[in-house]
């Protein structure tokens, strides 16, 4: 989401060569993967990515869609539409990981799926994905698919098994920074993630700017400062290495990190590989996530209300 050719539409880094300075360093330190989507950047990020050369490098490339009411939904139709739309900007027939990137509650999961099989089977794409569904509706996709002989979906990226995890906002979409204070408190950089220009500004702080998010980062700073440590790199290295996930030794799951600067991708590497926190570090994000587990958001996106017959998708008429 940080990377591409319009600052307007949330780019941190819109000069190409800087891109590729970024990549050149992250495959350096041994990772082989970029992460992009038909709605990063106002539909600007893939053919970025095209431009610096990911195929060349030898990266390995996911890619994702969105459905909304400009873009359409999950239809045969425009999921296939879209699927090679993404493979046209990204100069590719193929790509490693395509995932659903929300559900559509509008169209029966059936008929997504299957033009997803469709797709699969044509050489598309090599791994289905699923992101932001609520854990049932993985496990409806799976029952249908385990029905009718279908592609599973082996990968899930979310903000937080037979099925890997890639979790993303390993900072809160960068509210770990420390720069912001309170939900009345905006970013300076008008572009900033949580800024009133941001493409994405409303919905960030309709997800995190709560009194209690606040109150809890404070709480953990505070015991941060006593170790020398700061909130970034207190959220990375426990996400990496004490959350449930298994980054390590290619254990399978993954995290989305993203970047404004090669310095920044430098420092947050480092981070990530500085192993575990101190006890008191973890004690106080234990007590940090009681105190603001009531207004946590979802990790599925959109109203859980679907106007298909879910019996009917699952078990036939």
């Amino acid at each position: 989401m940080t990377f591409g050719p319009d600052k307007d539409a949330g780019a941190r880094i819109t000069d190409l060569d800087q891109f590729k300075s970024c990549l050149n360093f992250f495959q350096s330190q041994g990772y082989d993967e970029v992460d992009t989507a038909y709605s990063y950047v106002g539909g600007k990020q893939q053919a970025f990515t095209k431009a610096a050369g990911w195929k060349k490098r030898g990266f390995k490339i996911a890619t994702k869609y969105y459905p909304s009411n400009e873009t359409g939904g999950h239809t045969a139709a425009n999921i296939r539409d879209k699927c090679e739309h993404n493979l046209r900007e990204l100069g590719t027939d193929c790509v490693d990981i395509f995932y659903l990137h929300a559900p559509d509650r509008n169209t029966n999961f059936a008929e997504t799926i299957e033009e997803c099989n469709k797709l699969y089977q044509e050489g598309k794409f090599k791994r289905l994905g699923l992101s932001n569904y609520a854990s049932f509706e993985v496990a409806e996709i799976m029952m249908i698919c385990n029905e009718r002989g279908w592609v599973k979906p082996t990968i899930y990226q979310g903000m937080y098994n037979a099925i890997n995890i890639v979790a993303y906002n390993p900072l809160a979409g960068g509210l770990f920074s420390g720069k912001i204070k309170s939900k009345d408190d905006f970013p300076e950089e008008e572009h900033s993630r949580f800024g009133a220009k941001s493409s994405a500004g409303a919905r960030y702080r309709a997800r995190y700017f709560k009194d209690a998010t606040f109150e809890a980062l404070a709480m953990v700073e505070k015991v941060g400062q006593k170790h020398n440590l700061t909130l970034i790199e207190i959220a990375l290295r426990w996400v990496m290495h004490h959350s449930a996930l298994n980054v390590a030794n290619n254990g399978g799951d993954g995290i989305i990190i993203g970047v404004s600067s090669q310095a920044q991708l430098e420092s947050n590497l480092k981070d990530l590989n500085k192993g575990r926190l101190p006890d008191e570090v973890v004690k106080v994000l234990d007590d940090a996530w009681r105190h603001t587990k009531a207004v946590a958001p979802p990790y599925w996106h959109g109203t859980l209300q679907y106007t298909y017959d879910t019996q009917v998708a699952l078990f036939g008429k």
